[in-house]
């Protein structure tokens, strides 16, 4: 693989920081270019080092197991700790994932000294519960407090979504401006190096530090909130979690995953009487969007989150669920769509127990009968699916092979390049 050296480029109000990626073999659907797109009023913000494209692109090339040639300039630091990071990725993934040779052009940290302490945020539990501890009110070192937030489109939404993207970022900005937070949206290609060939689910932690390396020109210290807990990991290690993340720290840049050691209900409790969090809340994986409700209240992971609100008595003060738990009976819906996969299960009950015991009852009766929905659809006869998508199951919204592209931003880019790909 061939990391070409970044360039910058600005586009009707937006700045652009792309660079050429060339596998030694082709690749169906691989990206020609790998991209982060700012407001141009953020522009200062993107950083010319490889750093970002390098860590975004070494997934892929340790899943086809190619030596990454990167041109440009990488921080010695982030380059010294790659092939530990690399180390522990291919024990974790051995077959997925095999460690490369990384052949690096000039090696040198940034000269610019950000100030700005950054985190990522998508309105979810886990980025509000980041957020929340980062509060003057919460962190008392000033070094340590979050000051700008990124917003990015091409990870939990999808390009083609836009319009569901924009809603978000509208209500985002204005509550987050209330307490003296900057939202920055990020449009990126980015996910594009693995889909279809890895589970983004397992995959993500590289290419969200990624996003904050492409904006180290601007941020000093990055966040990454944590999706799963201590516990969790002693089960599942992601490859982002608090031993991983650290190693893609440069010399002018501290990357952190912060949040471990709070399980999902503890940072639910934690955001429950915050205003922000109860004006912002989006947690909804089938992406339905309303004027004033973007969460479905019937996915999975809708119903676990109203769980511990609805237990709390703070469930109706969050005003973004379309359809929230009015009584103990409606906690039956987590029957249809329970899952074992992430392990939330085991918390929920000793939560509910301590804070709203005649719920418990209802609860039990959906974890059964979710079993039963559980182990039939993971059992069932491979013969059987294809007829069930044609009413909706087994469906995702990412399947198209270029989900996660932007054909006009990378029209835009070869247009600009000297030497586009054939």
């Amino acid at each position: 693989m061939i990391l070409h050296p970044p360039q910058l480029l600005s586009e009707n109000g937006y700045a652009i920081a792309w660079a050429k990626v060339e596998l030694d073999e082709e690749r169906e659907n691989f990206p020609e270019y790998l991209w982060y797109r700012v407001p141009e009023a953020f522009g200062e913000y993107l950083s010319l080092q490889s750093d970002a494209f390098l860590v975004a692109a070494l997934l892929a090339a340790m899943h086809y197991g190619e030596a990454i040639q990167v041109g440009g300039t990488v921080s010695p630091r982030l380059a010294y700790h790659l092939e530990e990071y690399q180390f522990i990725l291919h024990t974790r993934e051995p077959v997925i994932l095999k460690r490369v040779k990384i052949d690096y052009q000039h090696l040198k940290p940034q000269e610019i000294k950000a100030t700005a302490v950054g985190a990522t945020f998508s309105g979810g539990v886990d980025s509000l519960f980041t957020l929340w501890r980062h509060l003057p009110q919460n962190q008392p070192d000033p070094d340590y407090q979050i000051s700008d937030v990124i917003f990015i489109l091409g990870f939990d939404i999808l390009p083609a979504e836009k319009e569901n993207y924009i809603q978000l970022y509208r209500r985002y900005e204005q509550q987050l401006s209330e307490i003296g937070i900057k939202l920055i949206t990020v449009e990126t290609n980015m996910v594009s190096l693995i889909h279809t060939r890895m589970n983004l689910s397992y995959m993500y932690g590289s290419l969200i530090a990624s996003t904050g390396l492409a904006l180290q020109g601007g941020f000093r210290r990055f966040y990454i909130p944590s999706s799963w807990d201590y516990y969790n990991l002693k089960i599942k290690p992601h490859n982002s979690d608090p031993l991983v993340d650290g190693f893609l720290s440069t010399d002018t840049l501290d990357v952190i995953h912060h949040g471990s050691t709070h399980r999902r209900v503890e940072k639910v409790e934690q955001i429950a009487g915050w205003e922000l969090a109860q004006k912002t809340l989006w947690v909804c994986q089938e992406a339905k969007f309303e004027a004033e409700t973007w969460n479905c209240s019937r996915c999975e992971k809708c119903v676990r989150t109203m769980i511990p609100l609805y237990a709390l008595g703070k469930l109706d003060q969050f005003k973004s669920f379309e359809k929230p738990f009015k009584k103990n009976s409606d906690g039956l819906w987590w029957a249809r769509k329970f899952s074992l996969v992430h392990n939330y299960v085991s918390e929920m009950f000793p939560f509910v127990k301590r804070h709203k015991p005649d719920f418990l009852p209802w609860l039990y009766l959906a974890t059964f009968l979710g079993n039963i929905r559980y182990y039939s659809i993971k059992f069932m006869p491979g013969f059987m699916k294809p007829w069930l998508r044609r009413y909706g199951y087994f469906v995702t919204r990412n399947e198209a092979p270029d989900a996660y592209e932007n054909p006009h931003v990378t029209q835009w880019i070869r247009l600009h390049d000297d030497h586009p790909p054939s």
